[in-house]
């Protein structure tokens, strides 16, 4: 479809879109007492596999273990609104103090354990946790950089450890502290739901460093309401593949928590592994990122295991190209395969294909319930100026679900929503006739070729179709005459003999002039992305510099 540039009307309600459908009734509950309530009622049921070892954990385990754990940081002085840090890789413990600091009203600040040294104290600095809870892959990190937190938090382990070098103690052993009597009458703090901090997650940190992002209870209890109804939560089991510490799985992890879907935790992706465990457990629906929906698509390794359990793919987190959707709908011969968009900013995803809806290739879906939305020119930002369907610009959106704001950062919240309280994307896209929205791509992320605006996912997407590339990844390279030219980083398949001027030549015959890769073709051995596979631009770019 060949989308129009702009047509501007000054209306304030013109083009602007609401969801449609109605909510789950109002829950007059905190979300710590909601998952008190709900873990009690799920009781000795399986909550979580460790996929790894096999070792089980039951609704029961978790509801004991955290509200005892929560008596313990009570008595130690924690009180509502501090800050608690998690930081571990996927594991049975991570969802133990997640659950006692929703209960006393404090502060969930989850972290990547791989972060650099810089980056781990970065992250800190923004919410200055009074506790941190550590896993072993994060322990030498927060060793080294301890002594120059000067708020001096206190460290627990995540697990028990045998080494009596480490100067701090388990979780396990806090929790042995307080007696069964007590946890029987321990109850959650009330908190006002529509306007206290329960979580603050750091934004994705493709262009710059990390800010923390607010969730407030209002923003989780809107999720729940949202997806309480879901065959997702009816189902069984699920696969708890994607890190807990980004928003799109944190997220996941309590509605799974509160509607008592078990899950089969992944502390690492191994390829054998994951396929096994579809084929094993016969998993029906999985929640997924970009870079395994190409592993689903390409890898022959797929074809050795009976995957035909699975009836629905969603996939979020980073732009999924059309031809991808297709291929693993094709091998897997599942019609179901929607994307959904979100970003941490807006606590989970604001489009989803609804269900029972046929599926749109290359579309994100429609509004969710509760969310409005709006598409404004680019470079806008104060403006009454909306667009209307099949008209490309800046997404901008409205609703219970986005949050309270960038933590200790006003200057950065005012920049991102405005007086009118719409949050900016910076994401352009557009929507159909029939209210379907396409993601183009980042405002900051376009190549201005002479003038043009060449998206890189588009160069992707059309990149991960030649046969023998593994993966890929375009940016702008500055050019004195054009602005810019697009270049490609490749990733190639093992086995496969590929040329540069192949893969030109296949680009270039697909695209319109300006988006032809004059900027041409790098090999690499992989392509820097976020955990949940946005692709770090800035990293290919600082590469590209260090070389030349």
């Amino acid at each position: 479809m060949k989308r129009k540039l702009y047509i501007f009307n000054m209306s304030k309600e013109a083009h602007i879109l609401h969801g449609k459908g109605e909510l789950m009734t109002e829950l007059d509950f905190s979300v710590g007492q909601l998952l008190l309530r709900q873990l009690a009622i799920h009781d000795t049921r399986v909550a979580q596999i460790d996929v790894h070892t096999g070792k089980e954990q039951t609704f029961k385990h978790i509801l004991d273990t955290s509200r005892k754990l929560a008596i313990y940081l009570q008595k130690e002085g924690l009180k509502v609104n501090d800050a608690v840090a998690i930081c571990s890789e996927n594991n049975l413990e991570f969802c133990i103090p997640v659950c006692a600091i929703f209960y006393l009203g404090a502060v969930v600040c989850p972290l990547n354990p791989l972060y650099s040294k810089g980056e781990l104290k970065h992250a800190l600095s923004i919410t200055k946790p009074k506790y941190i809870f550590i896993s072993a892959i994060a322990l030498n990190n927060m060793i080294n950089i301890f002594k120059e937190l000067h708020w001096s938090p206190r460290v627990l382990l995540l697990n028990d450890y045998d080494d009596t070098d480490i100067p701090w103690m388990s979780m396990y052993k806090a929790v042995s502290s307080v007696s069964d009597e007590n946890k029987d009458k321990f109850r959650a703090v009330p908190v006002d739901v529509n306007n206290h901090v329960i979580a603050i997650l750091c934004s994705s940190g493709t262009t710059g460093l990390p800010k923390g992002v607010m969730w407030t209870d209002k923003n989780i209890i809107t999720i729940i309401r949202m997806y309480i109804s879901n065959p997702f939560l009816a189902n069984a089991i699920s696969l708890a593949l994607l890190p807990f510490f980004h928003s799109y799985s944190f997220a996941l992890l309590v509605i799974r928590l509160i509607g008592g879907n078990s899950g089969i935790v992944f502390s690492r992706f191994e390829e054998k592994l994951f396929l096994q465990s579809i084929e094993k457990y016969k998993i029906e629906y999985l929640t997924v990122v970009p870079p395994i929906m190409v592993f689903l698509a390409k890898h022959p390794l797929v074809d050795k295991y009976d995957l035909s359990s699975i009836k629905k793919i969603w996939c979020g987190a980073a732009p999924l190209s059309q031809e991808t959707q297709r291929a693993v709908a094709k091998r897997l011969n599942i019609s179901e395969i929607t994307q959904g968009y979100g970003l941490t900013e807006t606590t989970l995803a604001v489009l989803r294909f609804p269900d029972n809806t046929a599926v749109k290739f290359g579309s994100v879906g429609m509004l969710v319930p509760g969310v409005s939305a709006k598409i404004i020119p680019l470079g806008e930002y104060e403006t009454d100026e909306t667009l209307g369907p099949n008209c490309e610009g800046e997404l901008c959106f409205k609703g219970d679900l986005i949050m309270k704001g960038y933590y200790n950062d006003e200057k950065s919240t005012r920049a991102t929503i405005d007086k009118d309280g719409w949050l900016h994307t910076g994401d352009v896209g557009y929507y159909d006739e029939e209210e379907y929205f396409y993601i183009v791509d980042r405002i900051k992320e376009l190549i201005k070729y002479k003038g043009y605006q060449v998206p890189p996912a588009e160069l992707e997407a059309i990149l991960l179709t030649y046969s023998g590339i593994k993966d890929a990844a375009v940016i702008g390279i500055p050019n004195e005459e054009a602005g810019e030219l697009p270049m490609a980083f490749v990733v190639k398949q093992e086995d496969f003999n590929i040329h540069e001027k192949d893969i030109i030549q296949y680009v270039n015959e697909r695209v319109s002039n300006p988006k032809r890769l004059r900027g041409g073709i790098k090999f690499v051995d992989s392509i820097p992305k976020t955990p949940s596979g946005k692709i770090l631009r800035r990293v290919l770019r600082h590469m590209l510099k260090s070389k030349l």
